[in-house]
């Protein structure tokens, strides 16, 4: 692995533990605590706190990585939305096609294989957003967590997810999330083809829990697979990199430093 690849993993890591085991975050939390009658001292309910919360933060820090890991990939072009909570539009008639989608594929006549099923969706709404006006359309505010285009022009957008381990309700919603977003995408780069712009649910972990419900395999990639596709640094240097970076001497140091600073500005 280069070594700024593993500078990105290291910075990005050491940003999140910043910013949890700040001063101010440790004194905010501290007053919260303090206001509780409990019998597990202050000190040690911040430190448990701070723990929590990094646990919490952890899938947003995947997205924070692949994002960065990405734009130092020199075969890809990372583009402006990428990473960013903007507005998307799309006409109510494409918003109530994808909700009547997501509830038809769980009906039990509902084919296994949904290749043909989603072809169709994603053709459908290029046909509705191709032929409305501005003023047909409805705006909704959307994550997009990773958009990239190859150097033959192709537009990929991705839905980062650390685990496939979500409830089947969030689950539905992760899908769903993908479908409208990917729609709003298309009207926003005035895609024609559903070949110029390719959705991609993408699990950092390879394990599979979920099989292809809502969208195709092809449009499910795991560990490695997106890397293999479209990038050029390796999964598994990545991987590797990220079960040894909790004995990093400064990440350590940072972890034996918080009890220090939770003593002296938690506690009045």
């Amino acid at each position: 692995m280069s070594n700024q690849v593993k500078q990105i993993i290291r910075e990005t890591v050491l940003e999140m533990l910043r910013g949890s085991m700040s001063a101010g975050n440790i004194r905010r939390m501290a007053k919260k605590h303090a206001e509780k009658i409990h019998f597990v001292p202050v000190p040690y309910r911040v430190i448990g706190a701070i723990l929590q919360g990094l646990n919490i933060k952890f899938g947003n820090f995947i997205e924070q990585l692949l994002k960065n890991i990405v734009e130092s990939d020199t075969g890809v072009t990372v583009l402006e939305d990428s990473g960013r909570k903007i507005a998307l539009y799309f006409t109510p008639e494409t918003d109530a096609l994808i909700d009547n989608y997501i509830t038809m594929r769980q009906l039990p006549y509902s084919p296994d294989d949904c290749s043909k099923v989603f072809s169709n969706l994603l053709d459908r709404i290029l046909e509705i957003e191709n032929a409305a006006t501005d003023e047909q359309r409805q705006g909704i505010v959307k994550d997009v967590d990773g958009l990239f285009q190859t150097d033959d022009g192709l537009i990929v957008y991705t839905e980062l997810k650390y685990n496939d381990d979500h409830d089947t309700g969030k689950f539905v919603d992760i899908n769903r999330k993908l479908i409208k977003t990917w729609a709003g995408l298309a009207v926003r780069h005035r895609i024609k083809s559903k070949d110029e712009l390719f959705p991609i649910l993408y699990y950092l972990n390879p394990r599979k829990r979920y099989g292809p419900i809502y969208i195709p395999s092809k449009n499910i990639m795991r560990g490695p697979q997106l890397f293999d596709r479209f990038l050029h640094i390796n999964y598994y240097d990545i991987d590797g990199y990220l079960s040894e970076i909790g004995d990093d001497p400064q990440i350590l140091a940072l972890f034996d430093q918080m009890y220090d600073t939770i003593r002296d500005q938690a506690v009045d």
